[in-house]
């Protein structure tokens, strides 16, 4: 099998991982994409533990664990127990700082960041999702959710295709030497013509907002991209996993969306926020 061909099943497999849940009940695409956190949780653990910390895995998936049962009652109104999980999240903060007292660990305040950090981290992308397609139901679903989806690649299609017939000059070489200016300012002109073309959809935003959330996905999905970039360079590995032939691991492929969901999120809380 080619390596091209690899590439397609693999973007196939990928696309049908993110839009394939939003025609499924709203709890169930919540489930998966939850699931989907989880794999990118590990892979960024990993990633950490190869610069030398030594992050505490076991807290960190438990601490995911109860953000997300945290979201879900927050968003589907299932119980009440709100209150114990958050009295869980601030256990499991003490129990990070206790344990390091035990550890032979060099970087111990390092290693209860990440264990802390990188699972909001997570959560503010994959569950971030959740917010399209529960919470803003005055806008059309799925295809607002789509639309975050499809800037993204659309921008990344178009800096890639464009970038390598005409870019000349690195945009950021240090972290990503094959990126361009031409590339990128392609890929935010095509982004922009798409927010455009997606505002003709019955119930969408106007076609201003439309087009600056085009603006907004590509710039903090470009940061996202850089970011993991950045934490690939430290970690000395070229790709954050091999689930996807071709395309690396899980966070390789929704790098852009961790930064892009919740600055997605806080621009529409700005600019069109639920009535």
């Amino acid at each position: 099998m080619s390596n091209l061909v690899k590439r397609i099943l693999s973007s196939i497999v990928f696309v049908a991982l993110i839009i394939g849940p939003l025609f499924l009940s709203s709890r169930i695409a919540y489930s998966l994409y939850a699931l989907l956190g989880i794999f990118t949780l590990n892979e960024v653990l990993n990633l950490v533990k190869k610069t030398g910390s030594s992050p505490l895995k076991t807290i960190s998936f438990i601490f995911y664990g109860v953000i997300v049962a945290l979201v879900y009652e927050w968003i589907f109104h299932e119980s009440d127990n709100t209150h114990g999980l958050i009295l869980t999240l601030v256990a499991l903060v003490l129990v990070a700082f206790f344990s390091e007292i035990f550890r032979q660990n060099k970087k111990p305040l390092e290693s209860i960041a990440t264990a802390l950090v990188t699972p909001v981290f997570i959560a503010l992308s994959f569950l971030g999702i959740a917010y399209f397609f529960v919470y803003r139901i005055d806008l059309p679903s799925p295809w607002i959710t789509i639309s975050v989806f499809a800037l993204i690649w659309i921008n990344d299609s178009a800096a890639y295709l464009i970038g390598r017939k005409i870019g000349k000059t690195k945009l950021f070489e240090r972290l990503s030497p094959n990126k361009t200016r031409e590339g990128s300012f392609a890929g935010l002109v095509f982004s922009m013509l798409a927010g455009f073309g997606l505002s003709y959809i019955p119930g969408m935003p106007h076609w201003s907002i439309m087009i600056s959330f085009s603006l907004v996905c590509v710039l903090s999905g470009s940061l996202g991209d850089l970011f993991e970039s950045r934490m690939k360079r430290a970690s000395g590995v070229k790709d954050s996993g091999i689930f996807l032939p071709g395309h690396g691991g899980f966070f390789d492929r929704f790098d852009a969306m961790m930064i892009a969901i919740p600055t997605a999120i806080l621009f529409f809380e700005a600019f069109l926020p639920k009535h």
